[in-house]
């Protein structure tokens, strides 16, 4: 009995697998396709929301920069915001529009993280450019999201096929005039359509929480030049924030528990500033290298 006998037995029943005939009418492959396609059409949607909100970021950060350049000796201040405003509104009937036209008829949350950055940062250039608009007036505050949401009501006039009837009132008498009839043309038609960008609540209270941050700045350079009750009153704004983001207490928003501790930090950079603008008087303006240093540090008052 020759050796193996079992192994060749076993070795001429594993052959090479016919291949598979792939059935293109199977509804199961038209089921994937259809798949594949909605997938790759959210994906585009999603990179081209990104980089609209990337403009936005870019912009909002420059109306911020070109904020912190209202002094009041240059007398720049209505000329500033003038131009801010117009700035503002650019982003809001252009950049934002092209998101909401994104957006309309999908589900908003599902692309929340593409344009979420360019939201917060216009948030926080909107209010900077609020907190400066209504300094001088004590009624007037900063916008709340419905005020918000209101300027972003677009409509636009979107291509519509509409199927055109034949007029004829008589009923083709033989079959031959019924299959020389023209059937329905399908006509391109301009429609108006209303839509608008989704103003997510929780998106507005970060964003408003970065605004501390710009406030924290603009006492510090308001010491710089000598404008010492800017400083005070910058700071007051600083506390009042802080107090109402203290008595949310979400604890589920991880994000929003991270800049309150930023925030917190930002106050006591604000105090520490207007603490030795107290103390010191008039020759605080003269050595801001003091003010670089962290809160816990330890100051020698009796340096000069």
């Amino acid at each position: 009995m020759p050796e193996n006998q079992g192994f060749r037995k076993n070795f001429k029943k594993f052959s090479k697998p016919k291949p598979n005939i792939i059935v293109e009418d199977s509804p199961v492959l038209n089921a994937f396709q259809a798949y594949r396609a909605e997938l790759d059409a959210k994906h585009d949607r999603h990179e081209r929301i990104v980089k609209l909100s990337r403009d936005i970021t870019i912009e909002s950060k420059r109306i911020i920069f070109h904020l912190h350049s209202i002094e009041s000796n240059k007398n720049n201040r209505q000329k500033v915001l003038q131009e801010a405003e117009q700035r503002l509104q650019k982003l809001i009937n252009i950049n934002f529009k092209a998101v909401a036209k994104e957006l309309h008829g999908q589900d908003p949350y599902q692309f929340r993280s593409a344009y979420s950055p360019g939201l917060q940062e216009f948030i926080e250039a909107y209010s900077f450019y609020e907190y400066f608009k209504w300094s001088d007036n004590e009624k007037q505050g900063l916008s709340d999201w419905h005020t918000i949401q209101k300027q972003m009501q677009y409509s636009d006039e979107v291509e519509v096929e509409i199927e055109k009837k034949q007029e004829s009132l008589e009923e083709p008498a033989t079959l031959a005039e019924a299959v020389n009839t023209p059937p329905n043309e399908e006509v391109k038609a301009l429609e108006p359509v209303k839509f608008e960008f989704f103003m997510d609540p929780t998106e507005y209270v970060l964003g408003i929480s970065d605004l501390t941050g710009e406030l924290m700045r603009r006492c510090v350079n308001s010491l710089g030049c000598g404008e010492t009750n800017e400083c005070v009153e910058t700071c007051k704004a600083l506390q009042n924030l802080y107090t109402c983001y203290i008595s949310l207490r979400v604890q589920r928003c991880r994000e929003l528990s991270r800049k309150v501790y930023t925030m917190r930090q930002s106050v006591i950079k604000a105090e520490n500033v207007c603490y030795n603008v107290k103390v010191r008087g008039g020759e605080a303006a003269k050595w801001g290298s003091v003010f670089d240093n962290k809160p816990g540090d330890d100051i020698d008052e009796g340096f000069f």
